[in-house]
């Protein structure tokens, strides 16, 4: 049996159905997470220590249970998914805590990936707690709007939500800065993706917020991705591609309707920049050996909605698909696409 997380662009993974852990009370330090409450043992993983860099960046005789003590505040929130909430380890810039609401849906093993290759991986899992986990930190700010779960689709109202052209800007001056963004950002970005498709992952090419932006390192990060069950990799399609890039930085499943609460001007520099974003990316993918066949992009959305519930209006002109296909079809030629839109 499949199970698939059913909010798309949530976040999600596929991976044999099975009995959910269950928390263990040890010490009665309770945290709460979505109305579940974890009591976690802060004793000292004697023979699990850390990472060695992470160890030099903490003060003297700094413990691991100050380390999560600390950590998992409010004030160190680095963001919350689906599954689980990161929080900034104190001391460190170079790690981050992630607490799992569950066990591991993405199913990461530690030690998969080169020690000199960061894809926010975990690198340290909690001997009392498996649900703590300390991975490598992505530095930047997310590709997209805010709340783009939210605006997708907003579970108190069981319906999406318009996008308003505040949000139509903010994505316009997010997608003018991934464009300006260097060749070698593309390059660099396409080599991890790599990495990800030779070991059996596949990165989530649904929500634009799994791009990670570093204007001041000149990077772009991939931040959601999940292992493919070898079950699944006959089927072909779970397979990365530089269309998952254009994706992402584009948010296809939006573009459309911020294209429409853009000015005519606006409307000009967002074609611009789909044709930069689509250059840039494809050139990195030859140049590292990633796939350039946009139908594997096709073939991951028509093959994963199935598990996913409609999320849209009677005429579902968001369904994923059609916007799949539609984005597709853009990216041939902007300007045509533009001006068919407009008329």
């Amino acid at each position: 049996m499949i199970k698939i997380n059913p909010v798309l662009g949530n976040g999600f993974c596929v991976k044999p159905a099975k009995k959910e852990f269950k928390n263990t009370s040890y010490d009665n330090k309770n945290y709460s997470y979505n109305s579940q409450i974890f009591r976690l043992n802060f004793t000292s993983n004697k023979y699990n220590p850390l990472p060695p860099d992470l160890k030099a960046q903490l003060p003297q005789n700094y413990t691991i249970a100050q380390l999560k003590s600390e950590a998992m505040q409010q004030k160190n929130r680095l963001g919350q998914g689906n599954n689980s909430i990161v929080y900034k380890i104190p001391y460190s810039e170079d790690y981050a805590l992630k607490v799992l609401n569950k066990d591991d849906p993405n199913k990461i093993t530690m030690g998969e990936f080169p020690d000199d290759v960061n894809l926010g991986q975990p690198v340290w899992q909690d001997s009392d707690n498996p649900r703590i986990l300390i991975l490598k930190r992505i530095k930047g700010y997310e590709n997209s709007i805010p709340n783009w779960t939210r605006t997708i689709f907003n579970p108190e109202v069981q319906m999406p939500e318009d996008v308003t052209k505040e949000q139509a800007e903010l994505y316009l001056s997010k997608v003018k800065a991934i464009a300006s963004m260097p060749q070698e950002s593309y390059d660099k970005l396409a080599s991890k993706i790599k990495i990800l498709d030779d070991k059996d992952y596949k990165l989530d090419s649904i929500n634009p917020n799994n791009l990670m932006v570093n204007p001041d390192d000149k990077e772009i990060n991939a931040i959601d991705y999940f292992k493919v069950p070898k079950r699944e990799k006959s089927k072909h399609v779970y397979e990365n591609s530089y269309m998952d890039i254009v994706a992402l930085a584009l948010d296809f499943t939006l573009l459309p309707e911020y294209f429409d609460k853009l000015s005519r001007n606006g409307q000009n520099e967002l074609m611009d920049c789909c044709a930069q974003i689509n250059s840039k990316a494809y050139l990195a993918s030859i140049k590292e050996g990633l796939s350039c066949e946009s139908e594997k992009f096709r073939t991951f959305i028509y093959y994963t909605i199935q598990w996913f519930q409609v999320m849209d209006n009677k005429e579902n002109v968001r369904a994923y698909e059609k916007r799949a296909d539609d984005f597709i079809e853009m990216l041939k030629n902007p300007w045509d696409w533009a001006d068919n839109r407009r008329s």
